[in-house]
């Protein structure tokens, strides 16, 4: 057709939410594939098909963009752990069930966190400076296990840090999933019915 104009749809902007959810989604893969200390903003606006200037209407910088990373990705895992503990059946070992719901997280988002974690990595004190994940283990302690508010925040960061070398081990090779989470289960038995 000779002359006639080529009509194009307008590219729809995406919501900024949205628009934010992809460029941690980006960021997510980045990690896993190349390591935080690869991730910038440009690569950043590279993968995620944007210009250079998009992602800083987002985050600040490169370290901003892990921070909210980690912060996504362990308050996805703690939501789960929550749900699966509140859905639990009274009679259910409730101990097992957030034990393997932490796991059945990390094992959706275990190589992003591995990642974000590595030995020297400062993003888990920056994400977290006031502790809100060990906060979040006390409420667990005490809502669900019936911990005494003091004594569950005498064990909520043993009980973090056993959670957090399991799954380590688990991703250096050493061990099963079944014998860890056994373990685990075991430990945090121990700690919960200890009368401190």
């Amino acid at each position: 057709m000779r002359g006639a104009a080529v009509v194009s749809e307008p590219r729809r902007r995406m919501r900024s939410d949205d628009r934010r959810r992809q460029l941690l989604d980006t960021a997510a893969r980045l990690v896993v594939e190349h390591g935080a200390a690869a991730l910038s903003m440009e690569r950043l606006a590279s993968e995620a098909g944007v210009s250079k200037a998009l992602p800083y209407r987002h985050f600040e910088n490169g370290d901003e963009v892990l921070v909210e990373l980690f912060r996504r990705e362990t308050g996805g895992l703690g939501r789960e752990v929550w749900r699966a503990l509140r859905d639990a059946s009274p009679d259910s070992d409730r101990i097992g069930v957030g034990v393997k719901a932490y796991f059945d997280g990390v094992v959706d988002r275990g190589d992003v966190l591995a990642a974000l974690s590595r030995p020297g990595s400062t993003i888990a004190s920056v994400a977290d400076p006031d502790r809100a994940g060990v906060v979040f283990e006390v409420e667990v302690l005490h809502r669900f296990h019936g911990v005494p508010r003091d004594r569950a925040k005498d064990i909520a960061g043993m009980i973090q840090g056993a959670l957090v070398g399991a799954v380590g081990t688990l991703h250096a090779g050493f061990g099963s999933r079944d014998q860890l989470e056994a373990d685990l289960v075991a430990l945090i038995r121990g700690l919960v019915d200890s009368p401190g």
